[in-house]
C-alpha cells in the first residue's frame, strides 16, 4: 500500500489508478470515507472499520487499473456477487458473460431441471470410462461373442437379422443414443406383439452386452418407455387329415421327407432345413436333434411314428447328406407351390402346429409332447388343448404312402 500510517488521506495506488482514503468526523463517531474518480465523476463509499476501507480501496484501485470500470460501479452486494463468481470460474478459464450465456442457454432446455442435475445425468451416461462404440460394429462384435459362446445358429440369425434392422436405423455411435431414439425405432416397426418382444428382447441383451463393454454407462436405460406388449397369440390353425394327406400325394420325392417330419414329428422349418439324415438314422426309433440345430439351443429326441418311418423310407432309399439339399428360399417356394396346387391353405408352422395337436390328443400327456416337440408344458397347455380328438389322431397318424409302398415301421428301428 503506497500510503503513510494514520497520515490522511491514505493514497493507494495501482498503476496509473488513484483511491484515497479520508478520515471524517460525525457525532456518532469517526468514518472513513474512500474516494475515486470514473469518467470524471467522484465516487465515495463510507465504512466505520479503517481496516475494510483499506480492503476496499485496494480492490477498487486494482479493478480501475486492468480498466473493470464495471465491477468497480457495483455496490457493496453486487460487488460480492461478483467477485465470488469470478472467484468460481478461475479454474475454468472461462468469462464470466461467457459462463452466465451458456446457463441461460442451457437452462432453456433443462424446464426445472438444474444444470448441475443434468451435468451428472450426462455425466453418468457419457463419462470418461464409456468408450464409443458405433451401433453396427458392436452388434457385430455380439454375435461373434454368442457364436464362441456356442449360441445356436438359430439364435445368431435371430440376432443378426434383429441386429441389422437396429443397425440400419442407427449409424452412429451407441451413446449417441436417447430412450426417445429407441421408442421412436419400435413405434415404427409396426408389430404383431409377439414380433415386438421378440425384438424387445434381443435389444436388451445387446444393450447389456455394450453395458458389459464399456460402450453404455451402467446407469443407461435406452428401454425405458417400451414396454413388453400382452401377446394373447392368434389362432392356431392345424391341418386335417385330408389335407395333409392331399399335400403329400401331390409332392415331389425331395420336399416328401420334409413334410413328414413338420407334420409327423413336429419339427421346425429351420431344423429340418440343417437336419442330416444321419441324425434320423444314428438311433434306431428317434431322431436326434442337436442343440445347435434346435431353435432353444436344448437337445432333444423325437419318436418316428410308424407312418413318419414309411414316408421317410419310402421317399428316401440310400439317403445321406441333408435331408433337404436344396437352398432355403428354394424349400419355401416350393411348399408355397405345392400347396397351390393341393388348393390348401399351408399357414407358417401349420405342419408343427398339427403334430403338437395330435399328438396331443393321442397321448393325454402334455410334458411328453413338450419333451418331443421342444416347448415348455405351459405353453402346449395354453394353445393346443382340445383342438383335436383322440379319433382324429389316429386317423393324422395313420396317414401313410399308398399299400403297395409301404415299409414296415420294424425295418426303421420302430419295436
Amino acid at each position: 500500500m503506497n500510503a503513510k500510517r494514520n497520515r490522511f488521506p491514505i493514497i493507494v495506488k495501482r498503476g496509473s489508478s488513484t483511491v484515497k482514503i479520508y478520515r471524517d468526523q460525525k457525532p456518532s463517531g469517526i468514518y472513513y470515507r474512500v474516494a475515486y474518480h470514473i469518467g470524471g465523476k467522484r465516487y465515495r463509499l463510507n465504512f466505520a472499520d479503517l481496516d475494510r476501507a483499506k480492503s476496499e480501496a485496494e480492490a477498487q484501485a486494482a479493478k480501475l487499473s486492468r480498466g473493470d470500470v464495471d465491477a468497480a460501479l457495483l455496490n457493496g452486494k453486487d460487488r460480492l456477487i461478483y467477485g465470488r463468481a469470478l472467484e468460481a470460474l478461475r479454474e475454468t478459464g472461462v468469462p464470466l458473460d461467457a459462463a452466465a450465456l451458456e446457463y441461460s442457454e442451457a437452462r432453456k432446455y433443462l424446464d426445472s431441471v438444474s444444470l448441475v442435475d443434468a451435468a451428472k445425468f450426462y455425466s453418468r451416461h457419457h463419462g470418461q470410462n464409456v468408450k464409443r462404440k458405433a451401433v453396427a460394429e458392436a452388434a457385430r462384435e455380439m454375435i461373434e461373442a454368442k457364436k464362441l459362446e456356442g449360441a445356436s445358429g438359430v439364435y445368431q440369425n435371430d440376432l443378426r437379422y434383429r441386429l441389422g434392422v437396429f443397425s440400419d436405423r442407427f449409424s452412429c455411435d451407441l451413446v449417441a443414443l436417447t430412450a426417445d431414439d429407441v421408442r421412436g425405432f419400435f413405434d415404427d416397426l409396426k408389430l404383431g406383439a409377439r414380433s415386438f418382444n421378440n425384438f424387445l428382447g434381443a435389444l436388451k441383451t445387446f444393450f447389456r452386452f455394450a453395458q458389459d463393454r464399456g460402450w453404455l454407462a451402467r446407469e443407461s436405460d435406452l428401454l425405458a418407455g417400451v414396454k413388453k406388449r400382452k401377446d394373447k397369440g392368434g389362432a392356431i390353425e392345424i391341418l386335417i387329415p385330408g389335407e395333409m394327406a392331399s399335400l403329400l400325394n401331390n409332392a415331389s420325392p425331395e420336399i416328401i421327407p420334409c413334410l413328414a417330419l413338420g407334420a409327423f414329428a413336429g419339427l421346425r422349418a429351420e431344423e429340418i432345413l440343417r437336419l442330416e439324415w444321419s441324425d434320423v438314422d444314428r438311433r434306431p426309433g428317434f431322431i436326434e436333434i442337436g442343440a445347435h440345430k434346435a431353435k432353444t439351443a436344448t437337445r432333444r429326441l423325437v419318436p418316428i411314428t410308424d407312418n413318419l418311418a414309411q414316408w421317410l423310407a419310402v421317399a428316401s432309399p440310400g439317403r445321406h447328406g441333408r435331408v433337404w439339399e436344396n437352398t432355403k428360399p428354394m424349400f419355401f417356394k416350393v411348399r408355397r407351390q405345392l400347396a397351390a396346387k393341393a388348393a390348401i391353405k399351408l399357414k407358417q408352422n401349420a405342419l408343427r402346429h398339427s403334430f403338437i395337436s395330435y399328438r396331443l390328443a393321442e397321448l393325454q400327456n402334455i410334458n411328453q409332447v413338450a419333451l418331443e416337440a421342444g416347448n415348455s408344458p405351459q405353453m402346449i397347455f395354453r394353445h393346443y388343448r382340445e383342438l383335436a380328438t383322440p379319433e382324429q389322431a389316429r386317423t393324422w397318424f395313420s396317414i401313410a404312402p399308398p399299400a403297395s409302398e409301404k415299409v414296415t415301421a420294424a425295418s426303421f428301428g420302430r419295436k
